[in-house]
């Protein structure tokens, strides 16, 4: 875990985001943009800090058993995510993306949070009886920090347990397993097994009345933009923060 400086802001914005930079900012000082590892001056920032924003990715989620799908090993049977998670792939072929996010959401349903997610939680629920805000920003689309109890949550990446119509564009919670029948028992990421091919009428539809649209997963793809209104509120609250934590593995209550 890391703590920034506030003159590093506006870059984390742009990567946590996806935000370009701007004209002005194409030049960064990476000597002044250094995050700071001593362990006493974050102890006395903590201590004073009023509002928090705590930033987490993949490596937070890594230690609950979740696939990461980066790296040499990084594939779903002989694809890596970058070559399934685009709007392309889906155009071409809607029953494999879909096996790929029915297999990733049957896996999340067996997991759990770990010490991390719990500690942030824990951490959030503290402060606030102090009179102190936590707001955590997450790459994550596993929604581990809302089953540890995170209140204020920012998934800039969306979830796998929303999706929405390709059609009315409506979005939904959806924790059905399986999230729709003919996905039963599909998706299993070892590279031998076949596609399933299924019918796109077959997918999941959308349920709103005089629809039946075809249902995405409401993630972010690659080749996509984040939610505007949404990177506005997170860019909000990064600017207001008086800490901002960049929570990349595991972390125990005791460390915040």
């Amino acid at each position: 875990m890391i703590f920034l400086p506030l003159h590093t802001r506006r870059l984390v914005i742009q990567v946590c985001c996806g935000l370009k930079a701007g004209p002005h900012q194409k030049s960064v000082n990476l000597e002044m943009s250094r995050p700071s590892s001593n362990l006493a001056e974050f102890r006395e920032a903590f201590s004073k800090a009023k509002h928090i924003a705590v930033i987490t990715g993949a490596g937070v989620s890594a230690e609950s058993g979740v696939p990461t799908f980066r790296g040499a090993g990084g594939y779903w049977r002989k694809w890596q995510a970058q070559h399934l998670a685009t709007p392309e792939a889906f155009a071409r072929n809607p029953s494999r993306v879909w096996e790929f996010y029915h297999y990733r959401r049957e896996v999340m349903m067996t997991k759990s949070p770990n010490p991390a997610h719990v500690a942030i939680a824990e951490c959030e629920s503290r402060l606030r009886k102090q009179g102190r805000k936590v707001v955590v920003i997450t790459q994550n689309i596993d929604e581990l920090h809302r089953k540890a109890g995170t209140r204020n949550l920012f998934e800039i990446h969306g979830s796998l347990f929303r999706t929405r119509c390709t059609t009315c564009s409506s979005v939904k919670e959806n924790y059905k397993s399986p999230v729709c029948p003919a996905l039963e028992g599909k998706g299993a990421p070892d590279p031998e097994v076949q596609d399933a091919v299924i019918p796109v009428q077959d997918l999941p539809r959308c349920e709103e009345i005089g629809c039946s649209g075809l249902l995405r997963p409401n993630v972010v793809w690659f080749g996509e933009t984040l939610d505007s209104n949404l990177l506005g509120e997170v860019e909000k609250e990064l600017e207001m923060c008086d800490l901002c934590l960049v929570v990349s593995k595991q972390l125990h209550y005791k460390h915040i």
